[in-house]
């Protein structure tokens, strides 16, 4: 390698180096300017340089800034530090970029919406299934002094009732977001058990009750009733859904 070469090399080795000082100032200062405390725009200056370092994609790097500065910000008021929410820099670069698989955010349809899918789809299951008992088994309830869910009050109990416990399960078990470091956390196992288990517990008690309905205000429909009000029930909550967009629901697709 001649002189002339070593010393173009040396040259371009500075120039860089230069580059990345002006990079480094001008990075500083956006913190500098962004109303924090000097220990949190120490914290934000490590972040940044920690996610560079650690592979961050470019046009993923400013949202994640941006995020966690108004996230600092907020905590200012009182009096938390970069620290005490997300750990070292260099831990919460690795957060950002590798977030914990299942505690993505669910953006569940509302309960009123989850409420009408989950009904319409169980009086669709409940009058199918009857109304092909009754061609079957055209003498399983003869003779019966009530005719139990399989009376038309009955069922449309059951479904509504059961419409509003699962929809009440989506509800009380998607993980919430935490609002001071912005990610979805989910809820404890054990509470999500007890969510669930008082659900059903409810909604089976509802439906024992309505066995014991008299058949005076709890009739039994004839065969081909269910099986219209069966398919009718399922081809509207199919509409609803493509209308609705359901997410999260008993029967439809889930959060992501």
């Amino acid at each position: 390698m001649t002189e002339d070469t070593k010393k173009l090399n040396a040259d371009a080795a500075a120039r860089q180096k230069e580059h990345l000082k002006n990079v480094s100032r001008q990075e500083a200062g956006q913190f500098t300017d962004a109303g924090l405390t000097r220990k949190n725009e120490e914290f934000m200056y490590q972040l940044n340089k920690q996610l560079d370092a650690q592979g961050v994609k470019p046009d993923k790097k400013p949202e994640m800034i941006e995020r966690t500065m108004s996230q600092l910000k907020e905590a200012q008021k009182t009096g938390k530090t970069a620290k005490q929410l997300f750990g070292t820099p260099t831990q919460y670069a690795h957060d950002l970029l590798h977030p914990q698989k299942g505690t993505e955010g669910h953006e569940l349809s509302s309960f009123k919406l989850l409420f009408v899918d989950n009904s319409l789809m169980f009086l669709a299951i409940f009058a199918i299934m009857y109304g092909l008992l009754a061609f079957f088994s055209p003498n399983a309830f003869a003779g019966q002094t009530r005719v139990g869910t399989s009376g038309i009050t009955a069922m449309i109990i059951i479904s509504l009732s059961g419409g509003a416990a699962f929809a009440y399960m989506a509800k009380a078990t998607q993980p919430v977001k935490n609002k001071k470091t912005g990610r979805w956390v989910r809820k404890p196992l054990g509470r999500r058990f007890l969510y669930i288990a008082a659900a059903f517990v409810v909604w089976l008690v509802i439906y024992y009750l309505c066995s014991l309905l008299p058949n005076v205000i709890n009739p039994q429909m004839n065969k081909w009733a269910y099986v219209i009000i069966g398919v009718l029930a399922f081809v509207g909550d199919m509409y609803f859904r493509r209308v609705f967009n359901i997410v999260g629901s008993a029967f439809a697709r889930q959060g992501k």
